[in-house]
């Protein structure tokens, strides 16, 4: 603004003011002395003259006021020629009194239309508008206030305005000048809404962006870093990075500091493209990250300013690639050792891809190369031709995921051999077949051994069912030829295990000028060189003529020109045969013969120990059978002296006990008067022993038939016989108190497990009587799963040392005249327990009694007796007897 514009505008009050002190304080200063009455006076003039002058600018504003026109337009000249929108308005209302131009141009109104009007109006808000008001009341100079203002055509324009407090007519104003920034606003948000959809972007990426400056600080970065823990890694070797990260390049070779991509582009302003680094952590992990850089350099500038990075993880990608190519070279390492090959069809084409090493699975040179479709067709066997052709078809229709298929394919070397083929067609979008890829194995050995295990499993059979050996070594002779290759013949020698000579050979189509000369090898000729290797169990590999050249020769002696003798040695060593294998052609066995024929080999060498263990188990049966016949005479004859000896135990013991005990008797009747005491008690002595002795006749009788005797068989009711025995014996001992308890049923000849009952229970009484309260008890009892019965009483008991001398014939711990009894009843038991598939025991202490246990194979307890299965007789039924 103007320098002579402000000055009309200034107050005339501060004007005065300023003349006052302007002539007040220098003559203050200059007066020689400083007398206070002086001073004072001088002070009075002042102010006098500042109130006179003051007065005339009063007069003459009243005078400016009184008559506006021609000298306001004059004063305000200089605001309507300023090229800037500039307005004079007073307080506090904001009424518009002096506009120039610009501002008319600016609000779209011609000037008159503006005057009069209060700068409130053009505001666009009442936010805006308030906050004018505020600033109008305030009445204070402002800076740069931005604000919309409305035009009269409705379109708004921003303005920048600066006011300064003023008089205008004796009221206070504001001097107003405004600056349109429309355009400076338009820009600015342009701006702002180009950096809005920048950060959208930018936060749209999966790729961290980070912005950093001319040092390599990190300045700003988008908001996919915040889930980037990785970019801590990315960060080594630049400044404020973390230093427990070793970046590498993509080789693994350790990055100087300064070859950061980062770093790179500040020092050289060029940008880097798909850069790969690699951060190593202290434990040794390493995480992959691409880098790509963008300088930015100002105009002019030779170094950039700052540079734009993004970074992506590709940790997960380059392990996969790296597992890729090793799963690739697994494979193709998989394939060579496998001994497989590759081929490849392009669908519609009439050539192939075939391989290196399907080239030389082949027989051919090694060496990947094409072949024709209908050569790699022609070359399948006519057998197998049409069901290859029926597989590819329906796999190329999608009938199949892939095929898989074994067939005879033509070798180099003109034989069959067998492959296995197995390929999957490439599919387009819509399911067109449009390649093959396949692989071709050689399985020719795998199939042979899938026909040895055949014939070894037909072999097998043929043992297992006794078939001859002659017959078996036929039809393994056949199976040999078969197995090896076309136009071999095989054959079993049989030789002689005394003289070693060839007694038999067996084969089919063999000639017979052969089988002639190994019969009878001529002395010094091949063939017994070879007899005698058989012999040594040594395998012979001959190849040659096998018959002498000559008129004295076979017809057909060109036609065997290889021979293959495998000794067969059995277990104990010796060499009952040999298998020979003939051939047309100069021949060596291989690998896979090799393997073939020892598997046969086995087979027959198993068979011929077999047929001799036949032999001499059969030696063994008739030795076994004739011994047996000599041991049952032996035995028969034993059994016919037994019986002889129990008659005339029977017979001729009985009659001099009976006449003995008869005449005593007789004596003690007619005579026993006449004899004194001592002569009456040797007749009783004598009476009894008689007694004595025909009670243990009786009794070794009885062992003797309890041994001799046919069992019946028969369910016993083990309770029935134990109460019948009870009640039997409780007549003898009434004082006796006898308990018995469920027991259950056996399977056993009944009047032996009476006797049983007999004498343990009898025993029981017998040794208890003497007890004040004699006891017996008769119950079942279980120890490790089997039960016994049990017959406990309280007598007298005995040491348990000699618990199996009781078991014995005549064997007594107490003496007769303590306790009756010959020693011969538990002997009884033991062997009538025994004959049931039981064993008995005792246990027993001195003055404690004695409890008798027994088991029988057949004793079902009381607990487990349940309905009679089918076949088993009722208690007490018997079946017919057996000598068991």
């Amino acid at each position: 603004m103007p320098k002579g514009l402000l000055s009309r505008f200034v107050s005339p009050v501060p004007i005065s003011t300023a003349i006052v002190a302007a002539l007040w304080i220098p003559g203050l200063l200059l007066l020689p002395t400083p007398d206070a009455w002086v001073a004072t006076g001088w002070s009075l003039w002042c102010g006098l003259c500042g109130c006179v002058l003051a007065a005339g600018l009063r007069r003459r504003d009243a005078r400016s006021d009184g008559a506006p026109g021609d000298d306001a337009d004059k004063s305000f000249a200089a605001l309507r020629e300023l090229p800037l929108p500039a307005c004079l308005c007073t307080l506090p209302q904001g009424t518009i009194r002096v506009a120039n131009a610009a501002l008319s141009a600016l609000a779209d109104e011609p000037v008159e239309s503006l005057c009069g009007r209060s700068v409130v109006e053009y505001c666009l808000t009442s936010e805006d508008r308030n906050r004018v008001v505020d600033l109008l009341l305030q009445g204070g100079g402002v800076d740069a206030v931005e604000l919309p203002l409305r035009r009269r055509d409705g379109t708004v324009r921003w303005v920048s305005a600066a006011a300064r407090p003023t008089v205008f007519r004796g009221q206070p104003a504001l001097l107003v000048i405004c600056h349109d920034i429309t355009g400076h606003r338009q820009a600015q948000s342009s701006l702002a809404a180009s950096e809005k959809r920048f950060r959208v972007l930018l936060g749209a990426l999966s790729e961290a962006v980070v912005l950093y400056d001319a040092l390599g600080r990190v300045l700003t970065s988008n908001r996919t870093t915040g889930s980037c823990a990785w970019l801590d890694a990315a960060h080594a070797g630049l400044p404020g990075g973390r230093n427990d990260f070793r970046l590498c390049d993509e080789q693994g070779r350790p990055l100087a500091p300064g070859m950061h991509p980062v770093i790179r582009s500040l020092s050289d302003g060029q940008p880097a493209r798909d850069v790969v680094i690699g951060a190593e952590d202290a434990a040794g992990q390493m995480r992959w990250l691409t880098v790509n850089t963008q300088p930015l350099v100002h105009s002019g500038a030779l170094h950039p300013y700052a540079v734009v990075a993004s970074y992506s993880d590709l940790t997960a990608r380059i392990r996969a690639e790296r597992a890729l190519r090793a799963s690739e070279q697994r494979y193709a390492l998989a394939l060579r050792g496998m001994n497989e090959g590759l081929a490849e069809w392009l669908i519609g084409s009439d050539s192939m891809y075939v391989s290196p090493r399907l080239s030389q699975i082949m027989g051919y040179e090694a060496g990947g190369r094409r072949i024709r479709v209908r050569d790699f067709v022609a070359g399948i066997h006519p057998e197998d031709r049409r069901a290859w052709s029926a597989t590819v078809a329906g796999h190329l229709r999608g009938r199949t995921d892939h095929f898989q298929q074994e067939l005879r394919m033509r070798h180099a070397d003109g034989r069959y051999r067998w492959f296995q083929l197995r390929g999957v067609a490439q599919r387009d979008g819509a399911g067109r077949s449009s390649k093959v890829v396949g692989t071709v194995a050689d399985v020719t050995l795998r199939k042979r051994l899938e026909e040895v295990d055949v014939a070894e499993r037909e072999l097998l059979s043929l043992i297992a069912t006794g078939t001859p050996l002659p017959e078996f070594m036929l039809r393994l002779a056949a199976l040999v030829s078969r197995l090896l290759d076309e136009g071999a013949l095989c054959a079993v020698l049989v030789l002689d295990p005394d003289s070693g000579r060839v007694t038999d050979l067996l084969g089919a189509s063999l000639p017979e000028a052969l089988g002639r000369m190994l019969r009878q090898p001529a002395p010094g000729s091949p063939h017994e060189h070879m007899i005698d290797a058989l012999r040594g169990r040594r395998p012979v590999l001959y190849e040659g003529s096998m018959f002498p050249e000559g008129p004295d020769g076979p017809p057909d002696a060109h036609a065997w020109c290889s021979l293959w003798v495998l000794p067969l040695v059995v277990q104990d060593g010796t060499v009952p045969g040999g298998l020979v294998v003939l051939h047309a052609q100069p021949w060596r066995p291989g690998r896979s013969e090799e393997s073939v024929v020892e598997r046969m080999s086995d087979i027959a060498r198993f068979a011929l120990e077999r047929a001799r263990a036949e032999r001499k188990l059969h030696e063994m049966n008739e030795s076994l059978e004739r011994r047996v016949a000599e041991r049952t005479g032996m035995l028969e004859q034993a059994n016919s002296e037994l019986e002889a000896f129990s008659y005339s135990v029977s017979h001729d013991l009985r009659s001099p006990l009976r006449a003995i005990n008869g005449f005593a008797h007789l004596l003690l009747e007619h005579a026993g008067e006449q004899l004194d005491a001592e002569g009456r008690d040797m007749l009783e002595r004598i009476q009894r022993g008689a007694s004595r002795m025909g009670l243990l006749i009786d009794d070794i009788l009885h062992f003797s038939r309890v041994s001799r005797i046919d069992m019946a068989h028969a369910v016993v009711d083990l309770d029935a016989l134990a109460a019948s025995v009870v009640a039997d014996l409780s007549e003898q001992y009434p004082s006796a108190c006898v308990e018995l308890s469920p027991l259950g049923h056996a399977s056993g000849d009944q009047s032996m497990l009476r006797q049983v009952f007999v004498n343990l229970i009898g025993n029981a009484l017998k040794f208890s009587s003497r007890s004040a309260q004699p006891r017996v008890e008769i119950f079942v009892e279980r120890r490790r799963g089997v039960a016994a019965i049990c017959v406990r009483d309280n007598g007298v008991g005995f040491d348990p040392a000699y618990a199996e001398r009781l078991f014995g014939v005549f064997q007594r711990l107490h003496g007769a005249e303590e306790f009756p009894g010959t020693g011969v009843g538990l002997a009884i038991v033991k062997r009538i327990v025994e004959r049931h598939g039981g064993v008995v025991g005792v246990e027993s202490r001195p003055a404690r009694g004695a409890t008798f246990r027994f088991t029988l194979a057949s004793f079902r307890p009381f607990d487990q007796v349940e309905a009679l299965p089918a076949g088993e007789t009722a208690p007490g039924e018997e079946i017919p007897r057996t000598g068991t």
